[in-house]
C-alpha cells in the first residue's frame, strides 16, 4: 500500500447495524511499528482519517 491507492474500508459502527462501506485515497503513510503501517485516507466526502493498513482493502494501486 503506498500514496494515491484506492482503498476501501469497512466498519460496522452499531452493534447488529449493517456493514458499511466506504472508498478513499491513500494520502500519506506512516510507520507505526517494526513492520506496520498506518495509512492517512481522504474519503470521498471530504474528510481525512488515520487507520491500520490492515483493516483497508487496496482496490487500486498507483503507479505499479
Amino acid at each position: 500500500m503506498k500514496v494515491g491507492d484506492l482503498v476501501k474500508w469497512e466498519s460496522v459502527p452499531h452493534q447488529f447495524s449493517e456493514v458499511e462501506i466506504e472508498y478513499g485515497v491513500v494520502v500519506k503513510m506512516s510507520r507505526t511499528g517494526h513492520e506496520t503501517h498506518s495509512a492517512e485516507v481522504l474519503f470521498m466526502d471530504g474528510t481525512t482519517n488515520w487507520f491500520d493498513t490492515q483493516r483497508l482493502e487496496v482496490i487500486n494501486e498507483h503507479g505499479r
